[in-house]
């Protein structure tokens, strides 16, 4: 095949969609659910001025659909970034950046011929030397259609770029042995440039190369193979390159990297760490009983300066499936590059800056990056509030002004009223501010203690003297979980609703549940923390070893299928771009109703 490999990649040149020249400066990027600038630029390894310079007006806000120019700074070596235009194909691609199908779908493990369309964004990694018409059959094997294969037999692969090779007999001229062969002396020459200028010696080697009919025919050839290549479907030659999934010996070997901290017995991260493993183990406990192996590795990772490269080229993690950690953006780092050439998936439970998942198809990031979980919060409130009017607090100390400005973008996008007041309102403004026959929503601007405590006694007061056709709510931030503790009874009578992609409490039967099992293998209760690190930790391992379990390293085709009625933690996955990995877009809505009842809100049941 070296050969044949050699003659199609001579003759493509000619015959073929011809090699782009030049990267474009710049290349347009729609903007999609939940992406802001920081998001954006990280995922193209360009800077928020850099966009912005190209897109004015994007520093004040950005709209899902809408495009930004990009400007194109891969290097060359590392391939680059393209929009996908109209006509465009897989395997025109491929042709045109000298790729295989293969490869470009190795890049971008997220396209499918689902999104295979104008306007998506993809990675196109640097030239190969192998030609994309013959190494997008080999890559596809038997998964190849046959009649492709026939066209591609039919290319003599017996020499490389000439016929054969002739040695000089006695007396024997250029001329005639052009004659004998049937060729120019042109076509001769080019082919033993050597005897331009020198004589030829009897029992030399020369080169014979095609003739003009010859060369002709076989670029015939090959054009016709190239041309029933282009008559398949993008959606055969997904298939065609589909990863082949590897035979699994039935034991899942997972690795956690924590930072123990074991020579601290008083740190409240150690603790928190050694919660989470913990409710791993509970997890294992869990999966063992419906008869599911797994062999977990721990490590400590210690200090936040100190490098994990020993233990990566140490081989101790060699043969693991899946790897949770580590808690530091450099150890994410480290462990990530390690793994994406390994093909293993690393789950970052803790930290929500590291950037890798923007450019790692390995990593799942749980803790969603702010923008991405706006947009999941505003959706679920336009869904759970059909009629209302907002009534935002203004507070000094902590303001959720990404929150907040999104949120008006929103309302304003959705012709919502909304208006604006000082968290010290004296309470009959506050009271002309609610309309009859909306749901009047009051939302601080900033989710600290202090704003709260001081809009509840006057919610309180509003919610006893209003009339009956006055419908007020409170909605607020994550952290109202742990306010609770102190304000149940206020939270429920002014009816709050708090977002959160974690909960839990000892209301709900779940966690009930847990709570014993947990003091029962531990002889202790849990950490009060936030989140709680046990629960989190059981939900995690038992959701991502469950799903290896079920589907293997396919599973992540079949994230949003795995239904493991969670303690504490929710989990629904996507990707971020067709190169990158996945965050956690879960948001539940948490009601504290002022008929003295929790509910736990989720929308994607």
């Amino acid at each position: 095949m070296r050969n044949l490999r050699t003659i199609i990649s001579t003759v493509l040149l000619t015959v073929l969609f011809s090699i782009q020249a030049g990267a474009q400066e710049y290349f347009m990027h729609t903007v999609t659910q939940g992406q802001g600038l920081y998001s954006i630029s990280r995922m193209y390894g360009v800077t928020e001025d850099d966009i912005i310079k190209l897109n004015p007006g994007s520093e004040r806000v950005i709209r899902t659909g809408q495009e930004l120019r990009i400007p194109n700074r891969k290097q060359p070596a590392s391939g680059k970034f393209h929009t996908i235009q109209k006509g465009e194909t897989l395997y025109r691609l491929s042709v045109e950046n000298r790729i295989s199908v293969k490869e470009l779908c190795d890049a971008n493990p997220g396209l499918s011929v689902d999104n295979f369309k104008i306007g998506q964004v993809i990675t196109i990694p640097a030239p190969s030397d192998e030609d994309p018409l013959t190494s997008t059959i080999e890559n596809a094997g038997d998964k190849a259609p046959q009649e492709i294969m026939a066209d591609i037999r039919t290319i003599s692969s017996d020499t490389v770029a000439y016929r054969t090779t002739h040695v000089v007999g006695k007396r024997e001229t250029i001329f005639r042995i052009c004659r004998n062969y049937d060729i120019t002396q042109a076509e001769f020459l080019e082919a033993n440039p050597e005897y331009r200028y020198n004589k030829l010696k009897q029992g030399a080697v020369v080169r014979i190369p095609f003739s003009k009919d010859e060369l002709a025919q076989r670029r015939q050839r090959i054009n016709d193979a190239h041309n029933r290549m282009q008559s398949i479907s993008d959606s055969t030659l997904f298939s065609m390159n589909e990863l082949q999934q590897e035979e699994s010996d039935g034991i899942i070997t997972a690795a956690l990297i924590l930072p123990f901290s074991l020579d601290d017995s008083t740190s409240t991260l150690q603790k928190q760490m050694i919660e989470f493993y913990q409710g791993m183990l509970l997890a294992l406990d869990r999966l063992k009983n419906e008869n599911i192996s797994v062999n977990l590795k721990v490590f400590d990772s210690e200090g936040e300066d100190k490098s994990l490269t020993p233990l990566l080229e140490s081989g101790q993690l060699d043969d693991v499936d899946i790897i949770f950690g580590p808690r530091w953006t450099n150890h994410i780092s480290e462990v990530a590059r390690w793994a994406a050439a390994r093909r293993i998936p690393v789950v970052n439970p803790m930290n929500r800056d590291a950037d890798d998942v923007y450019n790692n198809p390995y990593v799942y990031q749980l803790n969603t990056p702010q923008s991405y979980f706006n947009q999941e919060i505003y959706n679920h409130f336009l869904e759970q509030f059909s009629n209302p009017n907002v009534i935002i607090m203004d507070a000094d100390e902590f303001r959720r002004n990404e929150f907040i400005d999104g949120l008006k973008t929103i309302l304003k996008d959705h012709d919502i009223p909304y208006s604006t007041l000082d968290i010290d309102t004296a309470y009959q403004e506050l009271m002309d501010t609610l309309v009859p026959g909306k749901q009047n929503i009051m939302i601080i601007n900033s989710s600290s203690s202090g704003p709260l405590n001081t809009l509840l006694p006057v919610m309180q007061l509003i919610t006893r003297t209003k009339a009956p056709e006055i419908e007020t709510h409170l909605f607020g931030y994550p952290e109202y979980q742990i306010y609770a503790q102190d304000h149940l009874d206020e939270l429920y009578e002014v009816d709050t609703w708090f977002y959160t992609w974690f909960y839990t409490n000892n209301m709900l039967q779940e966690s009930v549940e847990f709570n014993n099992k947990f003091r029962l293998s531990f002889s202790r209760q849990m950490l009060v923390s936030y989140p709680s690190f046990a629960p989190y930790g059981y939900d995690t391992g038992y959701y991502f070893l469950k799903g290896l379990a079920t589907y293997g390293k396919d599973f992540e085709n079949h994230l949003n299928e795995l239904d493991t009625n969670p303690v504490h933690t929710g989990f629904k996955f996507e990707r971020v771009n067709n190169w990158g990995g996945f965050i956690n877009r879960k948001v539940f809505f948490v009601h504290f109703s002022n008929e003295y009842k929790v509910e736990k809100i989720d929308f994607d049941r």
